[in-house]
């Protein structure tokens, strides 16, 4: 089995907010298990900026914590499958049109799609539109 991560994943591994614990657990069991874990080139960045927003938004996390979030998702990125956004780009430009979703949500999809794997999200209107054509699961 394989699993595709999304951003929104990727930073609750490396945070304390919502969802965080359930989302390591799940991680956690998935290498137990010697599930793959994939993400999308993109992941990264928008992950983050995810993290930039913890700090000068949502005021809910300080500069150096955020930094020691940014360290340790980096560790993780290099234990990921990351999917080059110019293998899926044609995929997902269709995905998005067919599901009326952002292409940057589409590359989430197509990915799960290209390695026949779940894809693990806590976006609820990205779980709704994706679990049309793929397998996924929602972390609450």
């Amino acid at each position: 089995m394989s699993l595709v991560l999304d951003s929104s994943i990727l930073v609750k591994l490396v945070t304390g907010e919502a969802g965080s614990e359930e989302a390591r657990k799940t991680v956690t069991s998935s290498l137990r298990d010697a599930c793959a874990l994939h993400t999308v080139d993109v992941a990264l960045a928008d992950a983050l900026n995810a993290l930039w927003k913890h700090v000068k938004i949502h005021r809910d996390l300080e500069a150096e914590e955020a930094k020691l979030a940014a360290q340790d998702l980096q560790k993780i990125w290099y234990r990921l499958g990351v999917i080059p956004t110019s293998e899926l780009s044609k995929e997902s430009l269709g995905t998005a049109m067919k599901l009326n979703i952002s292409v940057y949500d589409s590359l989430y999809v197509a990915a799960a799609q290209k390695v026949r794997a779940r894809l693990y999200i806590a976006d609820k209107r990205l779980f709704e539109a994706s679990r049309r054509i793929v397998e996924s699961d929602l972390l609450v």
